[in-house]
Order: structure tokens, then C-alpha cells, then sequence
């Protein structure tokens, strides 16, 4: 995201005033999309999961955003992902993804208007068809200044409405212009997209790497200023959905479910996923659905209390709770990280989670209610419960591994380092504090309920 100009390196105090009365200025914006002074309000999570939730949830996705902004950026360190290529040139993997998902955005009913841009000394209006050429011809006039504290404040004070996101594609490469302000990273973020006050903004990132045909610069300016002809290792570039929470979820879902890259979320909200306990799916031990009316309930009606007959350490009692986490990003939907991350809260009690699992073709195929669920999540407990006792699933909301595995402190050797980005976590860090609270909440929470059977 930056030139080998030092007057590329701008501090966030500096930025903001350039926005204001230099190229970033309010007056000569091309294109804007206007502002909303309020933001839309947040669908809240069910308490209960019923079929008529899951299906509110679906038909919200189904009516279609009203704007989506996608910003390039196209600054002299973006040439290597697009380099000028002659008409036998192979195109490099960031050329070939970019161009399908401007295509796929371009003629996607889930966003009733599309505008495009190309980012350099500030937003200029493209169409699709010349961003997309820009894309795969190569970047023909380079930006002689950029800089990500100044384009974020842009995008949240100009952009920012109910039912729009802007997508910015970008290296995300910023150096403060002096060393010592490496250390305020995460606070130039955190001030750019505090600038407007949106207290609904919500950021998707995704992250993916390309072959690079071009010079490099590195962020960090102890070695070589330049690197000619790199890179021998992939170079990460980034997606960052930008928006109010619900419009940002509704774009994932729509255009990005799919993508092939690392992804994390920050002040995004999500519906309660559909669940219920399945009693006759790898249980084991003397149990039965408690909850009120339980024998007359229809088919397809879902179970939340698990009544016990008996129960000890020689004869534990297992039941398994079916989720249908469709709805959720895959970072959300991945075994590895439910293992890691699914939380089972109560007081008085001993069970716990001992198995997460995804479901399977047999499962899928089942004449059984398993048949409805994505992941099922196995409990055991070994003590009777006194009384009754409520449980609360919860699954955590935490940083990837991968957010620290591509961050590096030190970009100039960056062929010996591999495909990292130069303090992308203290990045991270910055959005994180404008977009959630002290602690982070929980992706959902299921409750569930512990009784003493007949």
C-alpha cells in the first residue's frame, strides 16, 4: 500500500488532515455514495432456536443489499500482483482471483448496485469493465501516494450506510514514516475508523497470497529501500468488507462464504444457529428429551433439556447436540476451531464436551433429524445433577492462528521470511478496538437445561 516516495509515509494525525483539506478533501470525492448519520440497527440473536428463526434469517439474506463499493488499490507496491503483461504473459494468482470476484460481484443479484474504484491519490470512479481491465492489464499509471489510515477514514466518514459495504483489495503494507512510530500502528488504525463514530462498523478480513512479478518495498527500511525483481515467495493481499454489522454479514454470506483464503471477523453479529439434542444419534446411558410436552410434539420440533435417569463414572451418560452452523463464516464452521473453541458453561455439574464432528454423507442421507444438522457436538457427564441446572454452549470468538503466522516485524528480508505482512496483527489490533467491546463476545450461545429424570 505504499511508494518508495518518503512522502508516502503518513501518521494518522497527518492523514486526517490531509482528508480534510488536501487530495482527501469532502468536496472532491468522486463518485461518493453519500452517508447515513445512523447506522442500521443489529438483528439480535435468538434465545431459542426454531425453524421459524432459521427461516426469518434466510429470508433476510434473500432481499438484496442495496450498495456494494470495491476499492483497488493501485499504488506502486500493487504491481507486482498486476504487473503489464504482453498478450502471452501468464497472469498471476492475485489477477486471476480478483478479476472472477469482480465478475461474480458484478452480475450477483444479492447487491442491487456496484460502483467501483480505483484508489490512488484518493478514490476515482471506475466502471466495471475498467477496474476489471486494470486488474488483468496491469497497472499502467502507478499512485505517487497512499496511505491506509487516510483511505479507511474515507471509506467509514463517505461510504458508510445502511444495507452498504465497501471492499477494499489492498496489499495492506503501511509504514509510519519514523521507526519509533512503529509502535502506533494499532492506534492510527483504531483513530482512522473511529473518525465518524459508527458504533455498527464491522470488518471481514480475508487474507490470500499471490506470485508477486515486480519490485517490492519493504515497510521496514533497515535493509534494501527496494527489492528488484521479486519475489522467490508468495505475497499476502487482503479483502476488507467494510460496513454497518448486518450488511457486512449479508455480504459475507453472499459473495465470500466460498473463498479459498484465511478470514477473521470483528464487530460482525450472528443469528443463533438452529440446534437440538438428538436422542437417538450416539448416545449413550439412561436419558430423555425433558423439555415440556416432549412426547407430543411434531416432527422436526427441536430439544433442549436433557432429563437423567441415572448416571455415574461406570456408567456415563452421553447426548449429542446437532448445530446447523451453514449460516456461519467457514473460520466459524471449522472442526479445528469448534474444538478449540466450543465452551460448555455450568454451575454444579460435571459434563463437558468431548467430541466435535462435522456431518457426513451417512448422516446426511439419515431418514433421521440428524439429517438437518451441519456439526454435532457430543457431552458427557458422569454425577446426577441435584435439581435442575442450566447449561450454556457457547463458541468462543477468537484471533486465528493464522493472523500471527503471516505478521512479521521485519518485511526487507521478505524472500527469507515467506509470505507475511508487516505488522499485520497490530493491524488487527486496531480494528478489534473499534469494533468489540473489552471482551470479545461469544459467536452464539445455546442455552441448554440439566434435570433429574423420573
Amino acid at each position: 500500500m505504499h511508494l518508495p516516495l518518503p512522502s508516502r509515509f503518513l501518521p494518522a494525525l497527518v492523514a486526517a488532515t490531509l482528508l480534510l483539506s488536501g487530495c482527501y478533501s469532502r468536496e472532491d470525492m468522486k463518485g461518493e455514495t453519500g452517508t447515513a448519520e445512523t447506522a442500521a440497527a443489529v438483528e439480535k440473536p435468538a434465545v431459542t432456536e426454531t425453524p421459524a428463526a432459521a427461516e426469518t434469517a434466510a429470508a433476510a439474506l434473500a432481499q438484496p443489499l442495496a450498495q456494494a463499493n470495491v476499492f483497488l488499490e493501485v499504488s506502486g507496491s500493487m504491481e507486482g500482483f498486476m504487473p503489464k503483461t504482453g498478450a502471452d504473459a501468464q497472469n498471476t494468482q492475485f489477477q486471476q482471483h480478483v478479476a472472477q470476484f469482480l465478475s461474480d460481484l458484478n452480475r450477483s443479484p444479492a447487491v442491487r448496485q456496484k460502483t467501483f474504484y480505483r484508489i490512488k491519490e484518493k478514490p476515482y470512479r471506475d466502471s466495471y469493465p475498467q477496474l476489471s481491465q486494470t486488474v488483468r492489464g496491469g497497472i499502467r499509471e502507478a499512485a505517487s501516494s497512499t496511505s491506509i489510515p487516510a483511505i479507511l477514514d474515507t471509506l467509514v466518514s463517505h461510504y458508510y450506510q445502511p444495507g452498504a459495504v465497501s471492499v477494499l483489495i489492498s496489499d495492506f503494507i503501511y509504514a509510519p514514516p519514523r521507526t519509533g512510530d512503529q509502535a502506533y500502528v494499532k492506534t492510527d488504525i483504531t483513530d482512522a475508523l473511529n473518525s465518524a463514530s459508527r458504533p455498527d462498523l464491522a470488518v471481514s478480513v480475508y487474507g490470500f497470497t499471490s506470485d508477486f512479478k515486480g519490485n517490492f518495498y519493504p515497510a521496514l527500511k533497515t535493509g534494501a529501500k527496494r527489492i528488484n525483481n521479486c519475489c522467490d515467495t508468495p505475497i499476502p493481499y487482503y479483502f476488507w468488507v467494510i460496513g454497518p454489522a448486518d450488511a457486512v454479514r449479508q455480504f459475507d454470506a453472499a459473495l465470500l462464504t466460498k473463498q479459498p483464503g484465511k478470514q477473521t471477523h470483528f464487530g460482525v453479529k450472528y443469528a443463533t444457529p438452529a440446534s437440538s439434542l438428538l436422542n437417538k444419534f450416539q448416545n449413550k446411558g439412561a436419558w430423555y428429551y425433558g423439555d415440556a410436552g416432549a412426547s407430543k410434539r411434531a416432527a422436526g420440533a427441536t430439544y433442549h433439556t436433557v432429563a437423567v435417569q441415572e448416571v455415574s463414572a461406570a456408567q456415563p451418560v452421553e447426548f449429542v447436540l446437532g448445530l446447523n452452523l451453514k449460516d456461519l463464516p467457514a473460520s466459524f464452521r471449522d472442526v479445528a476451531y469448534l474444538k478449540q473453541n466450543l465452551q460448555l458453561s455450568g454451575q454444579d455439574t460435571d459434563a463437558k464436551v468431548v467430541d466435535v464432528f462435522a456431518a457426513n454423507a451417512q448422516t446426511q442421507n439419515s431418514s433421521g433429524p440428524e439429517s438437518h444438522y451441519s456439526h454435532f457436538v457430543k457431552v458427557r457427564l458422569t454425577q446426577q445433577p441435584r435439581a435442575a441446572r442450566p447449561l450454556q454452549l457457547l463458541l468462543n470468538h477468537r484471533r486465528p492462528a493464522w493472523v500471527g503466522q503471516w505478521t512479521t516485524q521485519n518485511d526487507s528480508n521478505i524472500n527469507q521470511v515467506g509470505a507475511k505482512t508487516f505488522a499485520l496483527s497490530s493491524l488487527l489490533d486496531g480494528v478489534a478496538a473499534v469494533t468489540t467491546d473489552e471482551q470479545e463476545a461469544p459467536v452464539f450461545s445455546i442455552p441448554l437445561m440439566l434435570q433429574r429424570g423420573e
